[in-house]
């Protein structure tokens, strides 16, 4: 059957975004304070990072629109909490460790941009986080990405109770959730991309993949019906793809050889940090575009359209999952996806 005989309820071509999609060509900088107080996260005070004042320190703390606290803290609270102890010498910040891997992405790694620059090898990484850094070091993306980095578990301190540090550097951040990406963290990932799977070692291969989240046990959110999808794809001699069975490296690999992409929307397509210029065809689960993958495309030159279709319906919750859809068309999406991305080769 032709692809166009089966297009009967055609998808939206998705154009307002939700949040905004800066690109920044200047790098974002670092300030250094003297003094200030590190408030874990689990004490009795908000967690964060404050003057002698009490206030937090808005260079240390990340946005979601330019406006709002990305982790939930409190921007106008003034600390109480008594310090305990203190930290003598420099110490650079290295903001909240997020195991998610698209979190990482956005909120973690982000701050990283210059730690080459103005770290020795001697100088400790201060991090919020749940657990401790070898928890965090038994996350294979971000143990592999911060070994790219020349980092190990050795090198990340976590405080547990309240605590004076005497010199903090504190890097902006580079990457401003919904907002604004600075161009040199795209050119961070690039690195880090070369170091763990050289360009050199890529093939060039044009025919289409689809990014499935049908496997999934749990995430964000899912269309319970993806697996529809999945057999039109797999019909068409499209490779399916789960990419929680593949390793970080892999990843990078795969879709650092593939350029014509297509998946419903998800964490997966950040990856393209590492793998610029992709031609991506994504089936958006919402009319509006989450601003990250906006900021994501343009710092990482894709070629992106993202789809929706108005007869996708919202489930109540799924448990694992934080949104559930169902799709009713979705092997007439699947072909339209198909033809959608066969224009844009």
């Amino acid at each position: 059957m032709k692809i166009e005989e089966e297009v009967m309820a055609p998808m939206e071509l998705c154009s307002e975004l939700w949040g905004a999609a800066h690109v920044i060509q200047r790098d974002p900088g670092y300030e250094i304070h003297q003094n200030v107080f590190c408030i874990p996260i689990g004490c009795s005070d908000p967690w964060g990072i404050y003057d002698q004042g009490g206030r937090i320190i808005r260079s240390a703390t990340d946005y979601r629109e330019n406006n709002f606290s990305s982790h939930g803290q409190s921007l106008d609270h003034v600390i109480s909490a008594p310090v305990q102890s203190r930290a003598h010498g420099v110490f650079i910040y290295g903001g909240k460790i997020s195991n998610h891997y698209g979190h990482f992405l956005v909120n973690t790694l982000p701050r990283f941009w210059n730690i080459l620059k103005i770290r020795t090898p001697n100088t400790p990484i201060l991090c919020h986080g749940a657990g401790s850094p070898s928890d965090w070091f038994n996350i294979p993306f971000l143990a592999q990405s911060f070994a790219a980095l020349g980092l190990s578990e050795r090198d990340f301190v976590v405080f547990d109770a309240p605590t004076v540090v005497d010199t903090l550097v504190v890097p902006r951040t580079s990457f401003q959730e919904q907002y604004a990406g600075h161009v040199v963290y795209g050119q961070l990932c690039r690195e880090i991309s070369d170091r763990i799977c050289p360009h050199a070692s890529l093939i060039n291969d044009d025919r289409p993949i689809y990014y499935s989240k049908s496997q999934l046990v749990s995430a964000v959110g899912v269309i319970v019906n993806e697996g529809e999808i999945d057999d039109v794809m797999r019909s068409e001699g499209v490779d399916i793809i789960y990419p929680e069975r593949l390793s970080f490296p892999d990843q990078i690999k795969l879709m650092g050889s593939r350029r014509n992409i297509m998946g419903s929307s998800g964490s997966f397509l950040h990856t393209s940090l590492f793998c610029p210029d992709r031609n991506i065809t994504c089936l958006n689960v919402a009319l509006q575009i989450n601003s990250n993958f906006s900021i994501i495309d343009k710092l990482s030159d894709n070629f992106a359209t993202y789809h929706y279709s108005s007869e996708i319906q919202v489930l109540e919750k799924k448990e694992g999952f934080l949104t559930a859809r169902y799709l009713p068309n979705a092997r007439e999406c699947a072909y339209e996806l198909l033809a959608i991305m066969k224009s844009k080769i």
